[in-house]
């Protein structure tokens, strides 16, 4: 079976623009390592996210995916999430801690239900830390029966608890 990344903008090239709430600077692409990464900045404290949205044909069909992706936090804990939405409710199928300071490779599988019209993957940053940075690179979302690990599935050099310089 062919392996297909449902995610439009893997490399994090500018191509899909990220959204964010008026409480978060948003800058993309940032190169570190060679690397184009997503960044997000707190300005103000509260609800501090930044995510990007996958509706219409970008949604992956019901079924079982592997979600990859790397996420960087500096300041305060972050959380890198992925929501769907069905039917006007929301699940939450994937939420991954980013310890303050730390990278983490994220590896999970999810599953999604038929009707969904929306999915997001979501980088939560800290409520009470005004400057706190996320970043999140290399997103993938592909079936689960199709993922290789020797292929797409390992960035060397990273694993949780690397620290990382800020460019």
């Amino acid at each position: 079976m062919q392996r297909i990344n449902w995610f439009p903008d893997p490399n994090i090239t500018g191509t899909v623009k990220p959204t964010g709430n008026n409480k978060v600077k948003v800058e993309y692409p940032v190169v570190v390592d060679s690397r184009n990464w997503m960044r997000a900045t707190s300005t103000a404290t509260g609800d501090n996210y930044v995510q990007y949205l996958l509706v219409g044909s970008q949604i992956p069909p019901a079924g079982s995916y592997h979600v990859h992706a790397v996420a960087y936090a500096h300041g305060a804990q972050a959380s890198l999430q992925v929501f769907y939405r069905v039917g006007g409710s929301y699940k939450q199928p994937l939420a991954v801690p980013v310890g303050k300071d730390q990278t983490v490779m994220v590896d999970q599988i999810i599953t999604l239900p038929a009707g969904c019209d929306q999915m997001f993957v979501r980088l939560q940053l800290d409520a009470t830390t005004v400057g706190a940075i996320g970043m999140m690179s290399e997103i993938l979302i592909e079936r689960a029966d199709t993922y290789d690990n020797a292929v797409g599935g390992g960035l060397p050099g990273f694993f949780a608890g690397d620290t990382m310089p800020l460019g």
